[in-house]
């Protein structure tokens, strides 16, 4: 019984529905807003596709660090107090016997051993997100070089819209929610980014435009 809630702990499986829901949603709002401003600032679509590239890349790495450092903190700070509660039920136990029960200790393998899977657990759930978080993005930025110049920012951006509204139905959904409403969420926050960062290339491409 000595380690049996640390154990539970260490063994708790991520959910990787939620990863990737989130890495997708994490990709398309970074790229979205990007794409969203420098349209705005009058780039054409190949500086636009260089610059999200670097977008989703910085993006991908950062949503990794923060899935993978949460989580592991998260976790061994809950290991680390089942531990301490476990060692203290021990002390106890062992006074009652006279000091004949052994008293676990952080030495103890098997609890380096459940530390050792929370950070396979954390990596493995890191690379989901990371990796649905840059495919996502590819997905807006591709048409930027696919389309024709005319069109192609605007194809991107209701790209972009469209899969909002599908990872905020789907989402809804594996939580037992109302589909649409989800989905009309993603919507709505992705028009707020698109306004919002449109209205920031215009006011940076009136600033710098009249210089060149």
């Amino acid at each position: 019984m000595a380690i049996q809630t640390t154990e539970l702990i260490g063994l708790e499986p991520g959910s990787l529905v939620a990863e990737l829901v989130f890495g997708s949603i994490d990709g398309i709002f970074s790229v979205l807003g990007i794409i969203a401003a420098a349209g705005a600032a009058a780039l054409n679509p190949e500086q636009i596709f260089i610059t999200g590239i670097g977008g989703a890349a910085a993006g991908a790495l950062s949503v990794f660090a923060a899935t993978y450092l949460s989580q592991t903190t998260e976790k061994k700070t809950r290991i680390l107090n089942a531990w301490e509660n476990s060692k203290n039920l021990m002390a106890k136990k062992a006074r009652s016997d006279n000091g004949q029960r052994r008293i676990p200790t952080k030495k103890h393998a098997k609890f380096h051993n459940l530390l050792a899977k929370v950070h396979r657990r954390a990596l493995v759930s890191g690379l989901v997100t990371s990796s649905t978080s840059s495919l996502a993005s590819l997905a807006l930025l591709l048409p930027l070089v696919i389309f024709p110049q005319a069109y192609s920012v605007s194809a991107s951006i209701l790209i972009g819209m469209f899969l909002l509204s599908f990872m905020g139905a789907f989402r809804g959904v594996t939580l037992k929610q109302s589909a649409a409403k989800s989905g009309i969420k993603m919507i709505v926050l992705g028009v707020i980014i698109i306004v919002a960062s449109r209205l920031l290339g215009s006011y940076v491409q009136s600033i710098f435009g009249p210089t060149h």
